[in-house]
């Protein structure tokens, strides 16, 4: 927080200094139509983001419309868009939290095109870890061990959490999927675009996120897409999938070792596993307001994370029993 807090500073202090529009006319209009809109955000020189971006350069493309940029000394993330932001900007000046990204400022210009700052996540998207286009788009050893999987949990679900219980009125994403989540170079999750976010009118909303963050529990789970085709055509839902390697008791743990993303090698903890995997199950039921609330979520995610390992070693299946694993998975409460 405190360096954002100095990027801005920075931001301002060159703001005061500088012209962004011949046509004064046509930015105040602009202004004016979005200033009830802007919490934090600065409006930024559009000249000096074409420059950043390289007019912007497909070289500087980090996304779909996301571009990298460097500016006021500070690496950032630019989206161009022409739709209209009003509503996302309404959303983003009522969210501030540390694992939500932080959108630093914005541009508009007369031809309709809108820019939005935000600051920048290093390690990209966490689709980008899980399932990378290709063998050379991550080397070979870079993948996320099962201490990272459970922090990122924690860190994107803390944010969400901050949106259903600590905001007036209540705001659901209504997006979460692991494009959304991005991973900075600590490893730190945050949620981003807030293109579908909205405040909460029902009891039932917040659960639709609820679901959304069970499925990417999943995901980080198994290593598998939420939805996939085999080569039979059969199209598989990974929450429905689970269920299936849960439903016979006896053979449960076994099918579980195997249903587990192969990368994790058996480095993982295979009560904590099993309780995630139950923590997940509880998430996608499906009948909406069963589902807990990612406050209880949080809760439990909280003692997983305390009770995972920095590092793990290889262990031996031999030594765990169904009947010991089941005593260690967590419950879920539910309202």
């Amino acid at each position: 927080m405190t360096h954002t807090r100095s990027v801005l500073k920075k931001w301002k202090k060159s703001f005061k200094v500088r012209n962004y529009d011949p046509d004064q006319a046509t930015q105040e209009k602009l202004l004016s139509g979005i200033s009830q809109y802007v919490g934090k955000a600065i409006m930024c020189d559009k000249e000096m983001i074409m420059e950043a971006t390289n007019d912007p350069d497909e070289l500087c493309k980090i996304g779909d419309s996301m571009y990298k940029a460097t500016m006021y000394g500070e690496v950032l993330a630019i989206k161009r868009t022409n739709k209209d932001v009003k509503e996302k900007l309404s959303i983003l000046q009522k969210v501030n939290h540390v694992n939500l990204v932080n959108l630093m400022g914005i541009s508009y210009d007369a031809d309709g095109d809108r820019f939005l700052v935000y600051e920048n996540a290093e390690n990209g998207s966490l689709e980008n870890w899980l399932f990378p286009d290709s063998e050379a788009s991550l080397d070979s050893l870079a993948f996320l061990s099962w201490s990272q999987r459970i922090h990122i949990a924690l860190d994107f679900d803390n944010g969400l959490h901050y949106m259903h219980d600590h905001t007036q009125p209540s705001i659901v994403h209504w997006d979460v999927r692991e494009r959304n989540i991005l991973v900075d170079s600590n490893f730190k999750a945050k949620l981003a675009n807030f293109s579908t976010a909205r405040p909460v009118t029902n009891s039932s909303m917040p659960k639709v996120d609820v679901f959304a963050f069970g499925v990417l529990l999943l995901e980080l789970l198994s290593g598998k897409r939420a939805i996939e085709t085999e080569e039979n055509g059969e199209v598989v839902m990974l929450y429905k999938d689970l269920r299936e390697v849960l439903k016979v008791e006896e053979k449960s743990v076994e099918r579980l070792q195997k249903w587990i993303d192969p990368k994790l090698e058996n480095c993982y903890p295979l009560d904590g596993a099993l309780s995630l995997a139950a923590l997940a199950t509880t998430c996608t039921q499906e009948n909406a307001q069963a589902r807990p609330s990612l406050a209880e979520v949080v809760l439990n995610l909280s003692v997983l994370a305390q009770s995972s390992p920095k590092t793990m070693h290889k262990f031996s299946t031999s030594k765990f029993k169904t009947d010991s694993i089941v005593e260690v998975v967590i419950p879920v409460e539910t309202r």
